[in-house]
């Protein structure tokens, strides 16, 4: 498992002055790798990937922040404390192979509704229970899906 977040702290400036001005961000990339066998519906938890990080910014008026004393009304203080912690949980399941004919896609049924319907009242497809529960003519041309046995 590997979890990755761009990052600004040290940004990588591009050599040669090809783009001057411009940084690459970063990538910061926590990883977390086992081997295990289960059984069909098992579960497995993963915890510990813990990211702590503090922050203190001083920022404050040129000049008179640094006044002694009376600087302290001139200035502030920000900081930030981040902590979190990556929980990963996977249950496998076993399954068998299924005929493209007996796979139904979610969006079968869906008929979008009129302009007016749609702006007023916030209505996105035409259908809500309605007795018309005829399958669209052809059929899904996609990968063939699996059923949970």
């Amino acid at each position: 498992t590997a979890v990755s977040e761009p990052t600004f702290e040290s940004p990588y400036a591009i050599p040669g002055g090809i783009a001057p001005g411009v940084n690459l961000v970063g990538i910061r990339k926590r990883l977390a790798d086992t081997t295990v066998e289960l059984p069909s519906g098992g579960s497995l938890v993963i915890a510990g990937l813990v990211r702590d990080e503090m922050r203190q910014v001083i920022s404050g008026f040129p000049g008179l922040s640094k006044l002694p004393i009376l600087g302290t009304l001139f200035r502030s203080r920000d900081f930030q404390r981040y902590e979190t912690e990556l929980v990963v949980i996977v249950t496998p399941y076993l399954v068998r192979p299924v005929a493209r004919q007996q796979l139904a896609r979610p969006d079968d049924n869906l008929n979008f509704s009129s302009d007016g319907a749609s702006n007023f009242l916030g209505r996105v497809n035409r259908v809500y229970g309605a007795a018309d529960t005829r399958l669209p003519p052809g059929r899904y041309h996609g990968n063939v899906g699996y059923i949970y046995k």
